[in-house]
């Protein structure tokens, strides 16, 4: 069987660094420049701050990690590092042009350092089809950096990037042109091939889309698709929905005649067999004088968000009239990063492992909003803004992702590899924030699993595949969801601890975490595993007067300590008289 369908925890890492210039070592917080990532190996996903990353990002961001979702390769468009955060072998300067050198700036050693390319969705990384260690980089060339022609002017460029024989990634047919004539910049994200082993991935000219096949042979231009409208996109996102059934696109204009301000929005099926947009539709969404595009399908493909400089809108794909079932899901009034003092925008938006949808700011400070519920219609979907506190700065915060974790169209004309899909089961829980003893399940596995058995370690099961759980006594118990299709089954556990009990303490240090810290305003605690009765978490100062406590629960919770001093706390976790962990706590 292809690796590639044994795991697909590729999107697991996500990396975002502020564009590091003299401006950010300068600022009231110079200790907040440097590199956050967001890791979806635990579930809420876990902050942190990674010192070692030097390379930045303005917007072009891809990212990979191997199977276990540890992280292998990503790049600005500049440059392409590895998991020791430098370059890889021939790999420190990539889509070279003159224009290379206008987007660096040079560190306190005289090194020109690249600041990443300004451009959503103008990289990617795509796994080589059926091959191990092997992978694909994608960029669109600098030069043509000023803007299309009628014919469209931005070359398509790639490397190949494999292990060389001292086991390290080397970057091979470095800049290769694979197509010249772009209209659109951006829009490098990827869909499986129906096969479960190749990879498709469309380019936009004017009237045209131009569909690309990645294979164990390489890139290959399949073929080119007349749409029956004109784009007058340049900048924005493109997505292909979860199962890759759907693909939408949403641009601001490329303005002509004095024409409003607005965006173009695009929404097909795609055919995973052949490449094929089907039944295109095109609208024109008003927008304000300046936009900053962004959207994402809800994970049950009913619906889709966009959004704009300032606003996110919701719309119902199973309406008559999609458009005039739009909905305001949330408005962004005035924010400006108190630090830099500029303008704070909504900015790319992506799904999640978790099935959560993420949202990027467009201007850079120091957060990321999210979309707890997309799968619900309306206000309900519980936009939460700035509901993640990043370590540092960041500006390119949203990586180019493909739509991983699918495998095969069975039954498809193009299902003739012999691969199948053989279902992984993953899950996570959040804690009822009146009930302690109450439990939301959430299924996020994959490769098409048909079944769901959920043992809830208590004597009770369920076969729903998000179901609700109430405990009756605190406790230890092993939680496992079943899943399974006409293929195979797989089974996985997770042990959940509720409440004070007479049983041995398991919790460990890993099960705690508090981000960022130090701290500026908020920082955001997570209870990994352990659903806490009346837990409260207490910051001391350095004479051991408690000054802020905050109820908290198992999972993620945000505190504001904005109105401390600057100084050295402490901070405790305490579920009654048990203590979950402490430690300190740095106030700037």
């Amino acid at each position: 069987m292809c690796t590639s369908l044994n795991a697909q925890k590729q999107d697991y890492i996500w990396i975002s660094n502020f564009y590091s210039t003299d401006s950010c070592y300068n600022a009231p917080s110079p200790d907040r420049c440097g590199a956050s990532i967001l890791d979806f190996n635990s579930l809420p996903p876990s902050t942190y701050r990674e010192i070692k990353l030097t390379l930045d990002f303005l917007e072009s961001n891809a990212s990979i990690c191997d199977e276990n979702g540890e992280l292998l390769l990503y790049s600005n468009g500049q440059s392409i590092h590895d998991f020791n955060h430098h370059w890889i072998d021939n790999g420190e300067i990539v889509n070279y042009s003159p224009k290379w050198e206008w987007l660096t700036w040079t560190n306190e050693f005289n090194k020109t350092r690249p600041s990443g390319f300004r451009g959503v969705q103008s990289v990617n990384i795509i796994p080589g089809p059926g091959a191990q260690d092997e992978y694909w980089c994608l960029y669109h060339n600098y030069e043509n950096f000023d803007g299309p022609t009628e014919i469209g002017n931005y070359e398509l460029w790639s490397v190949y990037v494999k292990k060389n024989d001292e086991g390290n990634f080397e970057a091979f047919g470095k800049d290769s042109l694979i197509y010249d004539q772009i209209r659109r910049r951006g829009n490098l994200n990827a869909c499986k091939h129906a096969n479960g082993r190749d990879w498709w991935f469309l380019q936009f000219n004017r009237d045209t889309v131009h569909t690309f096949l990645v294979d164990p042979f390489g890139i290959h231009l399949d073929h080119s698709q007349v749409l029956p409208f004109e784009l007058r996109t340049s900048f924005g996102q493109s997505k292909f929905s979860a199962s890759g059934s759907k693909f939408a696109l949403h641009g601001e204009y490329v303005f002509e005649h004095n024409e409003p301000h607005g965006a173009d929005f695009m929404l097909a099926e795609f055919d995973r067999c052949t490449g094929d947009l089907l039944n295109p539709d095109y609208y024109q969404i008003q927008a304000g004088d300046w936009i900053d595009n962004a959207l994402e399908f809800s994970p049950d493909e009913k619906l889709i968000y966009l959004g704009l400089k300032d606003t996110i809108y919701q719309y119902d794909l199973e309406s008559e009239n999609l458009l005039d079932s739009k909905e305001v899901i949330y408005t962004l009034v005035g924010d400006t990063c108190h630090l830099f003092g500029r303008d704070i925008q909504l900015g790319q938006m992506q799904l999640g492992p978790d099935n959560k949808i993420y949202c990027a700011l467009g201007g850079q400070c120091t957060s990321m909003h999210r979309i707890d519920y997309p799968n619900v219609k309306g206000p309900d979907c519980m936009f939460r803004s700035e509901v993640i506190p990043f370590p540092s700065f960041i500006f390119g915060t949203i990586p180019t992702l493909n739509t991983y974790r699918l495998g095969p169209l069975d039954g498809s004309s193009c299902d003739t590899l012999g691969l199948d899909n053989i279902p992984v089961s993953r899950f996570w829980f959040e804690q009822d924030s009146i009930d302690y003893q109450s439990v939301q399940f959430w299924d996020v596995s994959y490769f098409r699993p048909e079944e769901w058995s959920w043992d809830f370690g208590d004597g009770m099961q369920s076969n729903e595949r998000h179901p609700f759980h109430e405990f009756e006594n605190n406790g230890i118990y092993e939680v496992c969801l079943t899943v399974r299709n006409e293929n195979a089954e797989d089974t996985s556990c997770q042990t959940l601890e509720i409440g004070p009990s007479s049983i041995k303490n398991i919790l460990d240090k890993e099960y705690l975490s508090i981000y960022p810290n130090p701290v500026e305003e908020y920082t955001r605690l997570v209870i990994y595993h352990y659903l806490p009765e009346n837990a409260r978490c207490n910051i001391y100062n350095a004479e051991g007067i408690c000054m802020k406590s905050f109820p908290v629960k198992g999972g993620e919770n945000r505190l504001y300590l904005g109105d401390l001093n600057q100084g050295i706390y402490f901070y405790e976790v305490l579920d009654g008289v048990r203590s979950l962990g402490a430690g300190k706590l740095l106030k700037i």
